[in-house]
């Protein structure tokens, strides 16, 4: 039996991307999940620090909260888990965060055609003008790849941003 918390849970994202924390997704997330700190708390609705663990130890982090952040809304994106996102930008990652290709949390999301994920981003002041080091912006994106729903959405937000 595996954790109802999975899916809301960030810190997931970082387990299921790295094979050497298994161990930790085995034992807490997909076997004694019951156990799992971060499961308790989510079962009070309280706020769960991104840096803490299942077994209640609180990690420091050697890089910055920012860069470890932008990672973890990028995974979550990739994954199209809106709840993560909506978690992360609870705890302070930035919607306008820039990957090493200049790439935002918007431009990702358009990319792999997320488009509930799209409209929480808007809603939350991402910036819909932000180009990366190609000079793309979100709506580029969506126009090469077809997405004329997203293209829409993203000329709307445009032409208000605009204004």
């Amino acid at each position: 039996m595996a954790c109802s918390h999975i899916k809301s849970c960030e810190l997931f994202v970082q387990f299921a991307l790295n094979p050497a924390l298994d161990i930790w997704k085995d034992h807490y997330c997909e076997g004694e999940f019951k156990t799992c700190i971060r499961y308790q708390k989510s079962q009070t609705g309280r706020q769960i620090p991104l840096t803490l663990l299942p077994n209640g130890v609180t990690i420091e982090i050697s890089g910055s909260d920012e860069s470890c952040g932008t990672a973890a809304i990028f995974n979550a994106i990739i994954k199209n888990r809106l709840n993560m996102v909506r978690s992360l930008t609870k705890v302070g990652c930035d919607v306008n965060a820039k990957n090493i290709d200049g790439q935002t949390p918007l431009m990702a999301a358009t990319q792999y055609g997320r488009a509930e994920i799209i409209h929480f981003l808007l809603d939350k002041g991402a910036d819909v003008r932000a180009t990366d080091v190609y000079g793309q912006t979100a709506l580029d994106i969506a126009s090469k790849n077809g997405l004329q729903n997203i293209v829409e959405l993203l000329e709307r937000r445009s032409s208000t941003a605009a204004a």
